[in-house]
């Protein structure tokens, strides 16, 4: 009985988080069509040392010199790009903070182990360079040449479908069909089966979108988002299968990271969901991916 009254909260705490996650995210993307990049760069300015803060608690790390230097260089990181603060010789910086973690090293030795302060140099670069790639996305008109904020809009929308739709369908066509275990040692739940379905159900679902975006463009703008070439519809399904391998990639890594250390969750900051690792996992990885893609197609172009 008591374990069925757990379950109840639980899921209860899960549905209102879940609900809680999805206003968040349309709050975001609000910001991105109407590309207020303030209020865009404070939101990612605030996940990114928390996701950096969980990173190290993760690895053990709990001194809190530590998680205090990383978390402001994760924040400033994203800020300083975010509102086009110049950081002059960048490696010159780099190079202090690495002397700045191996100080920390000696001087706090019985806190800071090499693991802590590598997990800490790592996230806090990382993390905010994977967030700062949803602004790249979103200012995609700044960067290179015959993209619109739409487009830039849309990229956003890409990176977000191909992270959680993946994660979605893969899950629904898994318990449905799934019999291979896709990596069981590190994700048991996990199947060939799932992978597939979530790939080939989110390629559709993202030339869907695709389409809704182009009438939407063609009949408040006048124009047609990425040319009037039906060519654009066979683009997109190689790219959105990219992306969701690759977020599968994200997810599988930040599962290992968890068996190693023994975690099940990175944090409890959404009750039921964990921590903002737990959700942002494959988006750290398929945004500065698709990023990389439209920065290949510009060069080749």
């Amino acid at each position: 009985m008591e374990n069925t009254e757990k379950r109840k909260v639980l899921q209860k705490d899960r549905t209102i988080s879940f609900v809680i996650i999805v206003l968040a995210l349309a709050g975001f993307l609000v910001a991105i069509a109407l590309d207020v990049r303030p209020v865009i760069t404070v939101i990612l300015t605030l996940l990114a040392p928390v996701a950096t803060y969980e990173i190290i608690r993760a690895v053990g790390g709990k001194s809190k010199v530590l998680f205090t230097v990383a978390c402001a260089v994760s924040l400033f990181t994203v800020l300083s790009y975010g509102f086009g603060i110049a950081l002059p010789a960048a490696s010159v910086l780099y190079g202090i903070y690495v002397l700045l973690l191996m100080s920390l090293m000696v001087f706090f030795h019985k806190e800071i182990q090499f693991t802590h302060a590598s997990a800490a140099f790592m996230a806090s670069l990382a993390i905010p360079f994977a967030f700062t790639c949803f602004l790249r996305l979103n200012n995609i008109a700044d960067w290179f040449e015959g993209y619109t904020h739409d487009a830039g809009v849309f990229f956003v929308g890409l990176a977000f479908s191909c992270s959680w739709f993946t994660d979605t369908f893969a899950y629904i066509v898994g318990v449905k069909f799934g019999k291979h275990k896709m990596a069981p040692v590190i994700s048991p739940k996990k199947s060939i089966e799932g992978a597939v379905g979530g790939v080939v159900i989110t390629a559709a679902i993202n030339v869907l979108i695709l389409y809704l975006f182009t009438i939407g463009c063609r009949n408040l703008y006048g124009y047609e988002l990425f040319g009037e070439s039906a060519a654009k519809y066979l683009y997109i399904i190689p790219i959105s299968m990219v992306l969701s391998l690759v977020s599968m990639l994200g997810d599988l890594s930040a599962s290992v990271i968890k068996r190693n250390f023994g975690i099940k969750d990175y944090g409890k900051l959404i009750p039921g969901h964990g921590g903002i690792m737990d959700r942002f996992d494959s988006c750290i990885f398929v945004a500065p991916t698709l990023y990389c893609i439209l920065n290949l197609i510009s060069t080749v172009q």
